[in-house]
C-alpha cells in the first residue's frame, strides 16, 4: 500500500518522495512518509469485512513556507479519487529551526486489504 502511495504522489515534486527519511541533502520541495501504525479494522456491521487501517505521515518539506503549502495542496489533489478509502486526519504546520525547512505534517488514514 505505501509503494501505491508513492506512486499517487512522486509527480508532485519531480519523484522526490522518500520513505522514512530524505537523504542529505535532498533538493526542496520533497516528501517523506512513513507508516505510523497499521490494524485491522471492521468496516460492517457483521463482522464480515475485515480491512487494514494504516496511518501514514506524510511531510511536505519545503525551503519555504508556501513550498510546502503548495506541496501539500498537491498531494491532497494526486490523492483524488484513489480508489482506496482513505481520509486526512491531521495537517499542521512545522518549522525545522536546526535545517531552515518548513513541514506540512499529514497523517493520512488508508483503509486496504
Amino acid at each position: 500500500m505505501q509503494k501505491e502511495f508513492e506512486n499517487r504522489v512522486k509527480m508532485c515534486c519531480e519523484e522526490r518522495v522518500y520513505a522514512n527519511a530524505a537523504p542529505s541533502g535532498a533538493q526542496t520541495p520533497y516528501l517523506t512518509y512513513f507508516r505510523q501504525s497499521a490494524a485491522p479494522a471492521t468496516l460492517d456491521m457483521d463482522g464480515s469485512s475485515v480491512l487494514t487501517r494504516t496511518l501514514l505521515q506524510v511531510d511536505s518539506c519545503g525551503s519555504t513556507y508556501d513550498e510546502a503549502v503548495t506541496l501539500a495542496g498537491s498531494v491532497r489533489q494526486a490523492i483524488e479519487g484513489w480508489e482506496r478509502e482513505y481520509g486526512v486526519q491531521l495537517e499542521k504546520d512545522v518549522f525545522e529551526v536546526e535545517t531552515g525547512l518548513h513541514h506540512v505534517v499529514m497523517e493520512i488514514s488508508v483503509w486496504h486489504p
